[in-house]
C-alpha cells in the first residue's frame, strides 16, 4: 500500500470518528436531564475528537493539505448517515442529493490525489 492510499484511508477513518463524535455530542444534548450520563457522552465525544486530530495529523504527512481537507468533507456524509441510523433523524431527498454530490466530488479528488 502506498503513502497516498494510506493517507486517504486515514482521512476516511477520521470522518467516521468525527461522525461518531457528533452523534455522541447530540446524545449529550438529548440526555440533559441526567447529568452523569450527559457528561459521559460529552467526554466520549471530546475523546473521539482528540483521536481524530492525532490521526489527521498523521494523514497530513502523507497527503497534501488540499486533498486531505477535501476528502474530510465526507464527515458531512457520515454525520447524516449516523444521525439517520442512530438517532432516527429524517433526511430529506434534497439532503440525499447533496450527499451524492459530495461523494462524487470526493471520488474525483481521491482519483487524482
Amino acid at each position: 500500500m502506498d503513502e497516498v492510499t494510506l493517507g486517504v484511508l486515514i482521512v476516511v477513518g477520521c470522518t467516521v470518528i468525527e461522525g461518531l463524535a457528533q452523534v455522541l455530542l447530540k446524545l449529550s444534548a438529548m440526555r440533559a436531564a441526567i447529568t452523569y450520563v450527559r457528561y459521559s457522552w460529552i467526554a466520549a465525544g471530546v475523546g473521539l475528537y482528540l483521536i481524530e486530530v492525532g490521526l489527521y495529523t498523521i494523514a497530513l504527512r502523507l497527503l497534501s493539505v488540499g486533498s486531505a481537507f477535501a476528502i474530510s468533507s465526507l464527515s458531512f456524509v457520515t454525520v447524516v448517515v449516523l444521525a439517520a441510523w442512530m438517532l432516527k433523524e429524517r433526511v430529506s431527498p434534497t439532503r440525499w442529493a447533496g450527499i451524492g454530490l459530495i461523494l462524487a466530488g470526493v471520488t474525483l479528488i481521491i482519483v487524482h490525489a
